[in-house]
């Protein structure tokens, strides 16, 4: 860097902030100018003491025999500017663009990753808080950063291993982007920009290509890369199509794992690879987006069903379709039952509540008729209605349809818990 390139990062932090979307809410300005000059200095350190001593002369050749200029804005440029992880090469220049915002929203993903694993919670919320950001309605403060939306202790780092962790998922997922940018301008150079969603798709895999073969030549597994893919899988096309930049899909996850040689990481990235071409998970990751539940981002135990922190339940014992449930849902198109929680809320004849089976949030509102609850429910896109019979035990048990059917679709059932 130096010389020329530090003149464009002063140039890029004199640009004001004003006329950003709602992602620009999420940090204070004064944040990112103290988290920013830190940055600088450890990602620019990455590629003059990682990454160029590990390419090969011919690979340099390839670049020009020289390092790219790193630049270093608030935000990245036009549409990027709407994505949390925006890391490029700016059409016509052979620089790598690393937004401030971007690098500070990963290195907190890694942080509140790395302290979740370390404290044996689930770390799907990671995914959900960021399909919140891409899915929801922010209100008028804006979306909480991560490490207060994931309920993440604010000393965290105190704890050495976690500290660790966390400073190994954010080293090595800037080395791999680093490099995969690098294998961009080695492209562009030869001519090879995508002008097809095929070539945009070749490029992407071509360029992961290359950044985990200089990876292997470094003491660093790019084991920060699987929560950079599994962050930006929200920010891509479902199902991918030509006017993504960037294309993501599992079978480019599942092509990059074959090029690992650490085979927990290659795991790993082979069962996101997965999870990302099923529609069925896309459409619970869209679900929990859309309900926007930020208080239902409470650190939880793997399996365990989400809960809103701090939250006061109704538990009434004495009242009908009043407390939270615990139960099993049956959709007859795939038999196997699944664990699902309710939470109801009894105002005379009247109820309303939320549900969830580990995709998302879906809710509920209907009316009372004897022992009998008629309902409305919402989840993702869909909607439907369905009928609960309480029991003198406390328990429910009932039917679900789509649309105006009560029926048709499967069976709920729910014990309240006290």
């Amino acid at each position: 860097m130096k010389g020329a390139a530090l003149a464009v990062l002063l140039l890029l932090w004199s640009t004001s902030l004003a006329g950003a979307d709602h992602l620009s809410q999420v940090y204070e300005r004064s944040t990112l100018e103290y988290w920013g000059q830190r940055y600088v200095r450890s990602t620019t350190k990455i590629l003059d003491e990682v990454i160029w001593p590990a390419l090969f002369t011919e690979e340099r050749a390839r670049l020009g025999r020289k390092k790219p200029v790193l630049e270093f804005p608030y935000f990245g440029e036009g549409e990027t500017r709407h994505q949390p992880l925006a890391f490029y090469v700016p059409a016509n220049r052979a620089s790598i663009v690393f937004p401030i915002f971007s690098l500070k929203f990963l290195d907190d993903l890694c942080t509140a990753y790395a302290w979740l694993q370390v404290n044996g919670y689930s770390v799907e919320t990671v995914s959900e808080y960021t399909a919140i950001l891409k899915y929801g309605t922010p209100s008028a403060g804006g979306f909480p950063p991560p490490l207060k939306a994931l309920g993440i202790p604010e000393h965290a780092l105190d704890d050495p291993k976690v500290d660790e962790l966390a400073l190994g998922h954010f080293v090595t997922a800037r080395t791999f982007l680093l490099l995969h940018e690098m294998g961009h301008i080695m492209q562009d150079r030869q001519g090879r920009q995508a002008r097809t969603y095929a070539e945009a798709v070749r490029n992407e895999e071509e360029a992961d290509t290359f950044a985990a073969a200089v990876m292997r030549r470094t003491p660093l597994p790019p084991i920060g890369i699987l929560i950079f893919f599994m962050v930006d899988a929200h920010w891509s096309g479902f199902p991918a199509s030509g006017r993504d930049t960037h294309p993501l899909s599992g079978a480019r996850v599942r092509a990059l794992a074959d090029h690992l040689d650490n085979p927990s990481l290659a795991k790993q990235l082979r069962a996101l690879g997965q999870l990302l071409d099923d529609p069925e998970i896309r459409a619970g990751l869209v679900a929990t987006g859309k309900a926007g539940d930020l208080m239902a981002l409470a650190p939880r135990r793997p399996g365990e069903l989400p809960r809103r922190r701090g939250g006061t339940r109704p538990a009434n014992q004495e009242v009908l379709f009043d407390g939270v449930y615990h139960g099993k849902f049956v959709q007859f198109l795939d038999p196997a039952p699944m664990s699902i929680e309710f939470v109801l809320k009894r105002q005379g004849d009247g109820v309303t509540g939320s549900y969830s089976f580990g995709l998302g949030i879906g809710s509920i509102d209907g009316k009372v008729v004897g022992n009998k609850l008629h309902f409305r429910w919402e989840w993702a896109n869909n909607q439907g209605r369905g009928i609960l019979e309480g029991r003198n035990d406390g328990s429910v048990v009932g039917t679900w349809g789509y649309h105006r059917a009560e029926s048709g679709a499967g069976t709920w059932s729910g014990q309240r818990h006290p």
